[in-house]
C-alpha cells in the first residue's frame, strides 16, 4: 500500500504546483479559498515520501544483515553508496535538464542569435549560488528539486547513525530539529528563523528517520498495529487532516506565517497515514494509483517541466484565455500527471535502448 499512497501523494504534489483552481471565481465559488484548502491538505505528500524512503532504506539494510552474517557492514556500505549515487546522479541530471530548458525558453522568447545565447548563458551561470544548489536545492529553474538534496543529507545521517546503532538517538535529535524548523515556516510570527528550514536537517531528517525507526523495529509496530481497528485510524486521519488545514489557516491567514511547507499537525497525520499503509499492505495492489506511485520519483522530477512547457506553448499560440477557465484548471493537475508519467517512461525506455546499443 506504500506505492498506493504515494500515487495519491504525487497527485497532490502536482496539485500544489499547478495551483488547481486558484484565481477562479464563479458565483459563490471562490477558487482562491478552495485552492488554499487543497494546498493545506496536500502537505502530507512530501513528508510521506521522506518516511517511505527512510523505511525502505533501513528495511534493505536489515535484509542485507540477514543475508550476510559475515561482512554485512561492507555489503550495507556498498548498498548505501549505490543508493546515494543514484540520488546524486538524478539531482545533477535534472539540474542540467532544467538549466538547458530555461535557457532554451529564454533563447526562443528573447532572441535567436548566438551572441544572445552566450549572454544568457553567462548571466544564468553568474546567478548560481553553489551552496544553495548543493545543500538547499535552490537557485535553479527546477525549484522542486530541493527534495533530492534534502533526502540525500537525511539518508546520509540515517546511515551513519544506523552503523553506530544509534537510530533512536538520531530520532530524538531530529524531533527537536524539526520542531525548531517550524519557526522557519508557518510559525515565523512567533520567532522568525533567518534561514530556510525546508531542507535536509530541519525537515527531511525527522520523517526519514521515523521511517527508519519503523523498519528497525518492525515487529513491534506490526504487533501494535494488529491491535488497532482500521476505523479508528481512518477517523484519526480525517480529524488530523482537518486540524492541519485549520492550523494552516490560523498560522498563515490570521498571523501571516511566511512559509507553508509543513506544520505541527503534519507530524501525527503522516505518522498515522504511514501506519495505515503498513497495516493494509495489499490494499490497492495493481490499481492505477499503485502504478503511479511506483513511478512517483519520475513524475516528481519531470512534472514542472511539463507544466512550464504547456505554459510556453499556450503563450506561443496566444491561448492564454484558456488558463482562466475553471475546466482547464480542474483538468490541469491530472493532465500534467499523466503526461509527466508518459514522458518519464519514455526517457527510461530511451536510456535502456542506448545502454543496449553499447553493451
Amino acid at each position: 500500500m506504500i506505492d498506493y499512497v504515494k500515487g495519491f501523494a504525487i497527485f497532490f504534489v502536482v496539485a500544489i504546483h499547478s495551483k488547481t483552481v486558484q484565481g477562479t471565481h464563479i458565483g459563490m465559488f471562490n477558487g482562491d479559498d478552495a485552492n488554499f484548502v487543497i494546498n493545506m491538505f496536500a502537505r502530507f505528500a512530501v513528508p510521506f515520501f521522506f518516511v517511505a524512503s527512510g523505511y525502505l532504506f533501513v528495511q534493505k539494510l536489515n535484509r542485507i544483515t540477514q543475508e550476510n552474517e559475515n561482512g554485512n557492514r561492507q555489503a550495507q556500505f556498498h548498498y548505501f553508496k549505490k543508493y546515494l549515487g543514484k540520488l546524486i546522479k538524478l539531482y545533477v541530471a535534472w539540474l542540467a535538464f532544467y538549466f538547458v530548458f530555461e535557457l532554451g525558453v529564454k533563447f526562443i522568447e528573447r532572441g535567436n542569435s548566438s551572441e544572445t545565447l552566450l549572454e544568457m548563458f553567462i548571466s544564468s551561470i553568474s546567478h548560481f549560488n553553489l551552496w544553495s544548489l548543493i545543500y538547499f536545492g535552490e537557485g535553479s529553474p527546477g525549484y522542486h528539486l530541493w527534495f533530492l538534496p534534502a533526502l540525500i543529507y537525511a539518508v546520509l545521517l540515517l546511515f551513519l547513525f544506523a552503523q553506530m546503532r544509534l537510530i533512536m538517538v538520531l530520532f530524538v535529535i531530529s524531533i527537536g530539529l524539526h520542531l525548531f524548523g517550524l519557526f522557519g515556516q508557518a510559525y515565523s510570527f512567533l520567532y522568525d528563523v533567518p534561514f530556510n528550514t525546508r531542507e535536509g536537517i530541519f525537515f527531511a531528517l525527522f520523517y526519514v528517520t521515523f521511517g527508519g525507526v519503523v523498519a528497525k523495529y518492525s515487529s513491534f509496530f506490526n504487533s501494535f498495529l494488529s491491535k488497532i481497528p482500521t476505523w479508528s485510524v481512518v477517523i484519526s486521519l480525517i480529524i488530523l487532516s482537518l486540524m492541519q488545514i485549520l492550523e494552516g489557516f490560523i498560522t498563515l491567514q490570521l498571523y501571516e506565517g511566511k512559509e507553508e511547507n509543513y506544520f505541527f499537525f503534519t507530524i501525527p497525520l503522516v505518522m498515522t497515514l504511514f501506519m495505515l499503509a503498513l497495516k493494509h499492505q495489499q490494499m490497492g495492489k495493481n490499481s492505477i494509483f499503485t502504478k503511479i506511485g511506483a513511478n512517483a520519483v519520475g513524475i516528481y522530477v519531470s512534472h514542472v517541466f511539463i507544466m512550464e512547457l504547456m505554459q510556453v506553448l499556450i503563450r506561443r499560440m496566444e491561448l492564454t484565455i484558456v488558463e482562466d477557465s475553471l475546466l482547464w484548471k480542474v483538468m490541469l493537475t491530472p493532465l500534467v500527471l499523466v503526461i509527466a508519467l508518459a514522458f518519464y517512461n519514455q526517457l527510461q525506455n530511451g536510456k535502456k535502448a542506448v545502454k543496449s546499443i553499447y553493451q
